[in-house]
């Protein structure tokens, strides 16, 4: 439908609609707000609402002419003509409803003039049904690596890889090699290492030779003690070299500066960034080893359903785009902050993958349970519409009359469960159900009882 014939349908219906309020037929209409012809958010360059310019949706102009209620002069409505009134107050297509109770809603029945305007808006409606299920909280949802078993191989000690000896996508097992490197560094601590073993060996004779001169009263006590201090710092500095080579992979071997990086996990080389040539230091990333026999579904949770989550609830994951079965899993994790951007909670959950199909960063679609199996009413989403901070549904009471319901509405699914004055049965709309949700604004085209040729 194009723009111009959706606000001609809108303008229809308001032409067409008439109210019908609880117990008392008498009709009347809710004044608009007054406004002023300056420019101002919401408004055209015309200083009107862009729903109700003619300027900009000429297709206006033969239905107020219709009215009678029209200024040839300046091709703008008479009633609120920006030229010739500049002050006249203007329907304000924004305003919420007033009172805080259900019935407030309930009271604005929209009634079409003739059954040709109700089928020409293109409404469609079909029976509420009362099923089981279960309450829950459906959101988008991302694919993430599980965070506790994920490794990022890095360089301790700079050098330059010499040798990859594993593939992008290899399985691996822990200590197994991933890469060759050639480092001066580590160079220099295998010939420390040697120097400190040396001395080691030479401070343990010296020792042993001050004790046997001290039995025969010819080393004296002190001399034995220096003796025992040189072989600690000896053997100090042999432990420090070997927890360095220990920490960067590389054998106690003759200075040749070559060592080894193996996995520190079992997993799948993930990402491989690392070739031969490249310098390889500790803040260079050469390669990420997942385990991905289970993946994170991070659930982004609104916020008004912060409150119906909780750990355990058993989640079902639906990968967009992915020829998959349906994953199963719980909530493992709930977010204590909320994200300032989305105005959503992250909700963590586990879900096998023990074929490997998921990938990292995938969207997804999570249904969290949030209550037990429960009998209810169910329409589709799309009839139920927000008026204010109220969620209606619209019944179809009989041909051309349509009665709102305040209801609250459970889940987010393509069908929902809600409670409120809606039966089993009951005809509820879905196409155009946005329409009547226009209608029953205070202060919008078409609220209370419009003008009918």
């Amino acid at each position: 439908m194009t723009r111009s014939r959706a606000v001609l349908l809108s303008a229809l219906l308001a032409l067409g609609a008439a109210c019908e309020d609880s117990g008392d037929s008498r009709k009347a209409r809710t004044p608009p707000p007054s406004s002023s012809t300056a420019t101002v958010a919401g408004r055209c360059e015309h200083a009107l609402p862009p729903a109700l310019c003619t300027r900009c949706n000429p297709a206006l102009a033969a239905v107020f002419q219709a009215k009678g209620d029209w200024c040839a002069e300046h091709g703008f409505p008479e009633s609120f003509c920006p030229i010739c009134h500049p002050n006249a107050p203007i329907p304000n297509l924004d305003a919420q409803p007033t009172g805080n109770e259900d019935s407030v809603i309930e009271a604005r029945v929209v009634r079409f003039k003739s059954p040709e305007i109700e089928k020409t808006a293109g409404l469609a409606t079909v029976k509420a049904e009362r099923a089981t299920a279960r309450a829950t909280v459906e959101c988008t949802a991302r694919i993430a690596f599980d965070g506790d078993k994920v490794a990022d191989v890095r360089a301790i000690l700079p050098g330059v890889v010499r040798r990859v000896r594993a593939s992008l996508g290899d399985k691996v097992e822990r200590g197994a090699p991933l890469f060759d490197l050639e480092s001066t560094r580590v160079g220099e601590i295998q010939g420390a290492l040697q120097t400190a073993e040396q001395r080691v060996r030479t401070a343990e004779a010296n020792l042993a030779r001050q004790r046997e001169l001290l039995e025969n009263e010819i080393a004296s006590v002190r001399q034995v003690e220096v003796a025992e201090q040189e072989l600690a710092a000896a053997r100090s500095e042999a432990k420090t070299a070997e927890a360095a080579l220990r920490m960067a992979g590389a054998a106690r071997a003759a200075p040749s500066g070559r060592y080894t990086l193996t996995s520190p996990i079992a997993g799948t080389l993930v990402r491989r960034p690392a070739v031969v040539g490249v310098l390889a230091t500790e803040s260079t990333s050469l390669a990420t080893v997942a385990d991905t026999s289970v993946m994170w579904a991070l659930c982004d949770v609104p916020e008004r359903d912060a409150s119906r989550v909780a750990l355990k609830q058993h989640v079902t994951v639906q990968v967009d785009g992915a020829d998959l079965p349906p994953l199963q899993g719980e909530i493992t994790w709930i977010a204590a902050e909320v994200d300032p951007r989305t105005r959503t909670i992250t909700a963590r959950a586990e879900v096998p993958n023990p074929e490997g199909h998921l990938r990292a960063n995938q969207f997804a679609t999570a249904r969290i349970e949030t209550g037990t199996a429960r009998a209810a009413v169910t329409v589709p989403r799309a009839a139920v519409q927000r008026v204010g901070d109220r969620e209606v549904v619209f019944v179809r009471a009989r041909p051309g009359v349509y009665q709102p319901r305040v209801v609250r509405r459970y889940g987010d699914g393509d069908s929902v469960q809600v409670e409120g004055k809606i039966e089993d049965g009951e005809e509820v709309v879905t196409t155009g159900a946005v329409l009547l949700r226009t209608e029953i604004m205070p202060g919008s085209i078409g609220a209370g009882c419009c003008e009918v040729d």
